[in-house]
C-alpha cells in the first residue's frame, strides 16, 4: 500500500506543476492541445473543446501540449507538423485532433511562442510557482490543524546514532542517557550540543546510562542501567550536516547523535500566524535546496551520497504513507519545493532554461537562431539524461545489489 499512496502522491505533485502552466496558458490566450498526466500509452482520455485531457501509463512526469511551442516549426510558420498526426513524440503517442484543434492551428495569435516575454515567462513560471504555492497551502493548513510543534528538550537519550562518526566509533548505542560530559552535567540536548561544539575537537568523556535490555526489546521499556564512560572525540568537517543547516563556512564539531524525541506539545496558532509559519517552512526548504546543490556543484558534497532517482523517491514516500498523515503531508511539502527548485535552474529544457532563453531573444531583440537553439537543448537533454542514469545507478546501488 506504501508504493501506491507513493505513486499517488507523486502524480499529485506532477498535476500541480502541468496544471500552473495550463491555466496560466489558458489565461494568456494560448491554445492548449493536450494536458496529459503521466507519460507512455493513453490510458483514458477526452477532448473539450480546444484541449484533450489524458491520463498514461507511466505515472511519473505530464505534459501540457501548447499550439506553437516548437521554435523550428514556429519559424517555419507551423504550429506543428502536419505529418505527425498532432505532433507529438513517440513516448507520448499520437492525438487525431479535433476540428476545433485544426483551428487553433491555423490561428498565429495562439501559438505560445508567438506571444511577448512576459505572457511566456509567465506560462514557464506557473509550473514551479504552482508547486511552491502548493507547498505553502500544505504547510499551513498544517500548523493551523494541528499547531506549531514544540519537543520537549529534557534529559538526553540518543534516538540515532549516525554512520561513521565518532558517537558510534566510540560505541554509543540508541538508548543511551547522557549524564555528564567531562564532569559537567547534561540537562538537555541544547546544552550537550553547546559543549560539543565548543570542545574544539578535544576528546570528551561522556558518561551515559545504559539500558539493560535482552536483545530484541525496545530500550525505552528498560527499568535497570549501568553506568559506562565512554571517550569520544568530535570531528569536525561533517559536510552532508554542515550544508542542511548552512554552517559550510563555519568550523562545527559532531559527534553523530539525534535525541529521541519523548514529548511534542503543539501550540495553537491563528490562520495568519500558520500562513507566516508555513512561508516560513517553504523559504527555509527552498534555502536548503539551494545549498544542496551548491555543494554538489562545488565538490563539497558527494553525489554518490546526495543523489536519489525514483525508487529512492518512492522509497521515501511509501515510508512517509506507512508513518501516518502528517509524514504524508511533511513529504509533500519538501517534494514540490524540491520540483520547483529543480525547475528553475537555467538548465535548456526545465522551466529555467527557457526563461534564460526568452531573456536572452529579449536583451538581443531578436529570435535566437535554431542552430543555437538546438545546441543548448542537446547539452541540456545530455545533462538530465546523465543526472537520470546516475539517480538510477545510486538507487540500483543502495536498494538492490
Amino acid at each position: 500500500m506504501g508504493v501506491v499512496a507513493a505513486i499517488i502522491i507523486l502524480g499529485i505533485l506532477v498535476t500541480v506543476h502541468e496544471l500552473g502552466h495550463f491555466l496560466v496558458a489558458k489565461w494568456c490566450g494560448v491554445g492548449v492541445l493536450e494536458f496529459s498526466i503521466g507519460f507512455g500509452p493513453t490510458l483514458w482520455a477526452r477532448t473539450f473543446g480546444e484541449t484533450t485531457y489524458s491520463l498514461r501509463a507511466i505515472p511519473l512526469g505530464g505534459f501540457v501540449r501548447m499550439a506553437g511551442d516548437d521554435p523550428a516549426l514556429v519559424q517555419q510558420g507551423k504550429a506543428l507538423d502536419p505529418s505527425d498526426a498532432g505532433g507529438a513524440s513517440p513516448i507520448e503517442g499520437t492525438q487525431q485532433l479535433s476540428p476545433q484543434q485544426e483551428l487553433v492551428l491555423r490561428d498565429e495569435s495562439k501559438w505560445f511562442l508567438k506571444k511577448p516575454y512576459l505572457p511566456r515567462c509567465a506560462v514557464v513560471l506557473a509550473g514551479p510557482l504552482f508547486n511552491f504555492a502548493f507547498a505553502w497551502i500544505l504547510a499551513a493548513g498544517l500548523y493551523f490543524a494541528v499547531g506549531i510543534p514544540h519537543v520537549e528538550d529534557g534529559p538526553v537519550t540518543v534516538g540515532v546514532v549516525h554512520e561513521g562518526l565518532p558517537a558510534q566509533a566510540a560505541g554509543v548505542k540508541a538508548g543511551d542517557k547522557v549524564i555528564s560530559v567531562n564532569g559537567q552535567e547534561v540537562p538537555n540536548f541544547k546544552s550537550f550540543v553547546e559543549i560539543v561544539r565548543g570542545s574544539e575537537g578535544k576528546e570528551l568523556a561522556v558518561v551515559v546510562d545504559r539500558p539493560k535490555v535482552t536483545e530484541g526489546r525496545d530500550p525505552s521499556a528498560a527499568v535497570e542501567f549501568e553506568r559506562v564512560t565512554l571517550k569520544i572525540q568530535p570531528a569536525s568537517g561533517v559536510a552532508e550536516m554542515d550544508v542542511l543547516e548552512g554552517r559550510e563556512a563555519q568550523k562545527t564539531y559532531r559527534i553523530g547523535v539525534t535525541p529521541a524525541v519523548t514529548k511534542v506539545t503543539y501550540e495553537p496558532v491563528s490562520i495568519l500566524g500558520a500562513a507566516s509559519q508555513g512561508a516560513q517552512q517553504v523559504i527555509g526548504l527552498s534555502l536548503q535546496t539551494l545549498r544542496v546543490l551548491k555543494a554538489l556543484v562545488t565538490g563539497l558534497i558527494s553525489p554518490t551520497k546526495t543523489i536519489g532517482g525514483p525508487i529512492e523517491i518512492i522509497k521515501q514516500t511509501a515510508q512517509s504513507a506507512d508513518e501516518g498523515i502528517l509524514a504524508v503531508i511533511s513529504m509533500m511539502i519538501f517534494l514540490n519545493v524540491s520540483l520547483g527548485v529543480f525547475n528553475l535552474l537555467p538548465i535548456p529544457v526545465l522551466d529555467g532554461g527557457h526563461l534564460t532563453l526568452f531573456t536572452i531573444e529579449r536583451i538581443k531583440g531578436k529570435p535566437l537562431s535554431m542552430r543555437f537553439q538546438q545546441a543548448v537543448t542537446s547539452v541540456g537533454m545530455g545533462l538530465l539524461l546523465l543526472i537520470m542514469v546516475f539517480a538510477i545507478g545510486n538507487d540500483l546501488v543502495r536498494h538492490l545489489l
